[in-house]
């Protein structure tokens, strides 16, 4: 399977859970071969079967709560030229419209098999690091409270309580920016853009470094030129950062591990 079909596989396998978790698994069935294995994060899910696997999934539909999922890392982990096996690590993430929140993490693999020149999946394994979340009998995994909850409160009311940096534009204008409106900022020469999260982009007249210095813990340099508010990190993948915005941050090669476990060390 060459570099292109892998890369198809991996945005298939994000593309599935994100529609799953916004209640429409039909999407996910639709790829299975008849005899799909589901291993889910619920102790009774080791399923076999495309009807057993549609019964579980149509009750789950019925008791979750619609989500994001975020953060997603995905790589391709084998790759036997028909079949590939894909894995990855997300964050599933409750709408506003819940009533409540919830975060946590899960990890997933996806055994695909392209049969007849169409990509299928043989077998599908999501589960909760031990300690994320505990799930008790009768409870569905997104409508248990985990200690994410706990963190997303200390984050509102840091939000709430963060300073405003004072900025002077290149134009002579001042501007009093609130960091948790900050996308990220970019370096241009001995100034600095700052991109907001209303899509305003400020013109710094203030060097790269020195604003550098202004911002707090969750502001993280991953590039020579970019510094990123990891609140606002919605995609890590291979040498690359996508932001809310849609904007794509580089990453380089040698710094990608120590960046990636820097992001996930902070947001979980």
């Amino acid at each position: 399977m060459n570099k292109k079909k892998e890369q198809e596989l991996v945005c298939l396998t994000e593309q599935c859970l994100k529609r799953y978790w916004e209640k429409d698994c039909e999407v996910m069935l639709s790829y299975c071969t008849d005899d799909i294995l589901w291993t889910g994060a619920e102790q009774k899910e080791y399923i076999m079967g495309i009807e057993a696997v549609r019964k579980n999934f149509t009750e789950l539909m019925s008791v979750i709560q619609p989500c994001i999922i975020s953060n997603g890392e995905f790589i391709v982990v084998q790759n036997t030229g028909n079949a590939c096996t894909v894995s990855g690590r997300y964050l599933v993430e409750t709408l506003p419209e819940a009533g409540y929140f919830l975060q946590a993490e899960q990890r997933c693999t996806f055994v695909w098999e392209r049969i007849n020149d169409e990509p299928r999946i043989r077998h599908m394994h999501v589960s909760n690091p031990i300690g994320e979340m505990k799930i008790v009998e009768g409870s569905r995994f997104v409508n248990e409270m985990g200690r994410m909850a706990k963190k997303y409160m200390d984050e509102k009311i840091h939000a709430i309580n963060r300073k405003k940096i004072v900025v002077e534009g290149i134009n002579g204008k001042v501007f009093f920016i609130n960091e948790s409106q900050i996308l990220y900022v970019e370096a241009k020469l001995r100034n600095c853009d700052i991109f907001m999260q209303n899509g305003e982009v400020i013109h710094g007249k203030m060097s790269f470094a020195d604003f550098e210095k202004n911002l707090d813990e969750y502001f993280v340099k991953v590039h020579r030129s970019y510094i990123v508010n990891i609140q606002h990190v919605t995609v890590i993948r291979f040498c690359e950062l996508v932001m809310s915005n849609g904007k794509v941050i580089p990453v380089p090669q040698k710094k990608y591990a120590k960046v990636r476990g820097e992001l996930m060390k902070r947001h979980i």
